[in-house]
């Protein structure tokens, strides 16, 4: 009996064992998912929406999400792995200073929301207002990407004095960053992506004066 059902679920159809179909269904939700929150929102998506794009029947949604909320946040995970991976590409050839990384890493964002509105949609309309949700307990793609900048600030400025927080300084640039670009988004896009960043430059050029200042005080006699 065991044996029995063992061959059945490693029967191959279309080349494909078990397993991988499982994947593919998944990649396929996953990609449609991508589509219908992008273009729908998250308010009127539906999982009959996602399912009808992927042309697959609703039982198969239940295999690897357990609402259409849940499908959201592996959209949103998704965009959000693709967007750090943009960012850091950019910040990885720029030079290791506040401003610099700032311009590299803030221009590389916008342009990848630009050039996918559905990645606009997702990671900065409905996120702005999903992540605020009661039952939502954290949202650990932005926590990376706080305590990244944490960690940069820290090379940085190696002689940063103890007291600063830069955990919460990394949460404070994340938040006030993605906030400016939803209302970029929200305008339509209407400013090029050069004056949408020199307007930000503001948030780190305080940073860098007020680093600057802690640390020389650190270092002056008492």
């Amino acid at each position: 009996m065991h044996t029995s059902s063992t061959a059945k679920s490693d029967r191959r159809y279309g080349g494909l064992s078990a397993q991988e179909r499982v994947h593919q269904r998944r990649e396929k939700l996953l990609s449609a998912a991508v589509q219908v929150f992008g273009t729908l929102g998250l308010r009127k998506a539906t999982i009959r929406d996602i399912c009808h794009e992927a042309r697959l029947a609703e039982r198969y949604f239940a295999e690897h999400f357990h609402s259409a909320a849940d499908a959201y946040e592996a959209a949103f995970k998704q965009l959000s792995q693709q967007a750090l991976a943009a960012t850091s590409s950019a910040m990885a050839t720029a030079k290791l200073e506040t401003k610099a990384l700032a311009q590299a890493g803030l221009g590389a964002f916008l342009h990848f929301v630009q050039e996918d509105p559905r990645r606009a949609q997702i990671l900065l309309v409905d996120a702005s207002s999903y992540w605020r949700h009661a039952t939502i307990r954290s949202n650990p793609e932005l926590n990376q990407q706080a305590l990244a900048m944490a960690h940069l600030a820290g090379l940085i400025y190696p002689k940063l004095p103890a007291h600063i927080e830069l955990e919460i300084i990394g949460a404070a640039l994340i938040g006030s960053s993605l906030q400016a670009c939803l209302i970029w988004v929200q305008n339509g896009f209407r400013q090029p992506i050069g004056q949408v960043v020199d307007h930000l430059m503001f948030i780190w050029d305080g940073l860098d004066r007020w680093f600057t200042k802690e640390i020389a005080g650190s270092a002056s006699p008492a």
